[in-house]
């Protein structure tokens, strides 16, 4: 008769509780984050925690409020749902600049897409809107701020600021800005010294990287005054002491570099443009001071909400006014033996 074995069970295999043993704190966060649920929540951490970074990392100026004056500074590309504001824009750069008024683009919607975040407006606070009072048009390029090299990279204003180069430049940032135009709408503004204010604000709102900054100064000389002669600050005309006055120094003249196509108009400015150059100093700032603001920045998240909420605030007057319709009055009280009756 054969004898049963009995197979034991290895000692080492054995897991017998232990009175008063406890799953150390690394073991449970183990186990809790290898789960399923916890695996969805550490997923959904990094997501989030990702966009916080990208939220932060990539802020950009939305618009900057001067202290000492009732006036915003504003990109373009931030007044897309204000008609009113592009209609007032669109009209004071075309009677300013003729055919250079949008650049090279057919519209200011245009031009708001494509070149939007290169060109700054001051609007003027009035009651509780604002209304744009000048605007300075910029672009960059990568040329060291040398004025020869740019001449010779665009042969006249028009090839400078057509459609195709004003796109490229708002994608590739050069360490030169460029102040195409700097345009003040109403001539009862200038007297507020409204395009100090927009150039000196402009000029400290570009990228650190940007070192140097090149006007398209038109060469306006009134009846009976000398020519230019840029060896000779007596000659210079209104617009080049402007920049004189905030620490630009003229470079060269280009004769003719502004000249429209035949039948077009150039505005109220001639054909000619001198260059003057401003330039950072050692410690990163510009010559000109930069007026005291308060910067208000968005990261692209809260840039997208705020421009649906505009959207959808200016949708709302817009239909309103369509249908004639008026927010309803309270009626006024009558008054009858003492008694107020609503």
């Amino acid at each position: 008769m054969s004898k049963r074995r009995i197979s034991l069970p290895n000692a080492s295999d054995i897991d017998l509780p232990v009175p008063g043993k406890r799953r150390s704190v690394a073991s449970k966060a183990r186990h809790a984050l290898l789960s399923p649920v916890g695996g969805a929540i550490v997923g959904t951490a990094a997501t989030v925690a990702v966009a916080a970074w990208q939220e932060i990392e990539h802020r950009r100026m939305d618009f900057a409020d001067l202290i000492e004056v009732p006036v915003r500074v504003e990109r373009l590309s931030e007044l897309k749902h204000d008609a009113q504001a592009l209609s007032l824009i669109e009209a004071g750069l075309m009677k300013e600049w003729g055919h250079f008024g949008l650049l090279g683009f057919e519209s200011i919607e245009e031009m708001l897409s494509q070149a939007g975040s290169s060109i700054f407006v001051a609007l003027l606070q009035d009651g509780d809107k604002f209304l744009p009072k000048a605007a300075l048009q910029t672009t960059t390029v990568d040329i060291g701020g040398d004025p020869h090299t740019l001449r010779h990279a665009y042969r006249n204003f028009e090839e400078l600021t057509s459609a195709e180069t004003m796109h490229a430049a708002s994608k590739r940032h050069g360490d030169t800005a460029l102040l195409l135009q700097i345009t003040v709408f109403d001539q009862e503004n200038r007297g507020i010294g409204i395009g100090s204010l927009l150039r000196d604000a402009g000029l400290n709102l570009l990228p650190d990287d940007v070192k140097y900054a090149l006007t398209m100064t038109p060469v306006d000389v009134a009846p009976g005054k000398p020519a230019l002669d840029i060896a000779d600050a007596a000659t210079y005309t209104p617009a080049m002491r402007f920049h004189g006055k905030g620490g630009a120094v003229p470079t060269i003249g280009l004769p003719g570099y502004k000249t429209p196509p035949d039948g077009a108009s150039s505005g109220a400015h001639g054909h000619d443009i001198v260059v003057m150059r401003y330039e950072r100093n050692q410690d990163g700032t510009w010559p000109v001071a930069a007026p005291q603001m308060r910067i208000h920045r968005v990261g692209p998240l809260q840039a997208r909400w705020i421009g649906t909420r505009k959207g959808i605030g200016r949708l709302r007057r817009r239909i309103r006014g369509k249908l004639h319709l008026r927010r309803p009055k309270l009626a006024a009280p009558v008054i009858e033996d003492g008694l107020t009756q609503e």
